[in-house]
Parts: structure tokens; C-alpha cells; sequence
């Protein structure tokens, strides 16, 4: 025995498999976008607001010494993890991009870490705290390696 379809029931399959189809390249496109560039699709990206590199001109004067990426056209983020959030290479609690010191040891942090990400300076000598003999240096006075005056 030989089952026929009617027209009207392959105009309702074709309609169901295009539906379906549509349905499975939406959310494939949905699964591509990726809002603050960071290389993390949206919906896998734990931290959204990506901070973006600072975009430079390409006849920039210092162009050898920054990251070649900043002199590109387009936006790119800091570089992240595979959640999406930027690293924190020094540990001490401030992203690297927001982060002035990043690579900066734990003995350079041992002090205090200044709202840059640097080490603390309290007395405001050029001697980071961690290394400042004389920690108490009054502001204007000149100070050797070891943040003590000068005689």
C-alpha cells in the first residue's frame, strides 16, 4: 500500500522545516554576537563591558613601543579569559586594563597598592613605600634610591 500526500500537507511540511530551520540560524547568529569584541560570544560572556583598547593613529610617533593591536582599525577589547573577564596579572584586585602597574611583584604590592594598581607612595617622594627607607620625606624635598633626602 502506497501513501500519498496531499499538496496541502506538503505546503504545511515545507512551512514546518523552513520554520524550523529559521528557528536554528537565529539562534546560531544569536550565538555569534559578541557586543564588546572581546573574542567571548554574549551569551557565553561572564563579563559584558569588556574594557576597549585605546585606538591610536597609525603614523602614530611612539608606534614601536605600544601594542601593535592599538594601531589596527576596528575595536578590540583587553585581552580575557574564556568567561570573558580581563585578567589581573599582578594580583592585586584591579584589571589590567584599569591597571597602570600590571605586572608589578608581590614583594612591589607588600605596602599598599595605590588606586593605579601601582605600589603605595604615601609620603609622595618617587620611592614606593615598599623600598622607602624614609617614609616620612616632606613634600618638595629631593630623595635618593631609597627615598631619603639628599644632603
Amino acid at each position: 500500500m502506497q501513501y500519498r500526500i496531499g499538496p496541502i500537507k506538503s505546503i504545511l511540511i515545507a512551512l514546518a522545516l523552513f520554520v524550523e530551520s529559521s528557528w536554528f540560524q537565529v539562534q546560531a547568529s544569536e550565538s555569534l554576537i559578541d557586543s564588546d569584541h572581546d573574542g567571548v560570544a554574549d551569551n557565553y560572556d561572564s563579563c559584558s563591558n569588556t574594557a576597549q583598547l585605546k585606538k591610536l593613529p597609525e603614523n602614530f610617533r611612539y608606534a614601536p613601543a605600544v601594542n601593535p593591536a592599538r594601531l589596527k582599525p576596528g575595536p578590540m577589547a583587553y585581552p580575557v579569559d574564556e568567561y570573558g573577564c580581563e585578567f589581573d596579572t599582578d594580583g592585586d584586585g584591579i584589571v589590567n586594563s584599569q591597571d597602570y602597574c600590571p605586572e608589578d611583584s608581590k614583594e612591589m604590592l607588600s605596602k599598599g597598592i595605590a588606586a593605579n594598581g601601582c605600589s603605595k607612595h604615601s609620603d609622595f617622594d618617587g620611592t614606593p613605600d615598599y623600598r622607602d627607607q624614609c617614609p616620612n620625606t616632606p613634600l618638595g624635598v629631593m630623595t635618593d634610591a631609597q627615598g631619603c633626602p639628599v644632603k
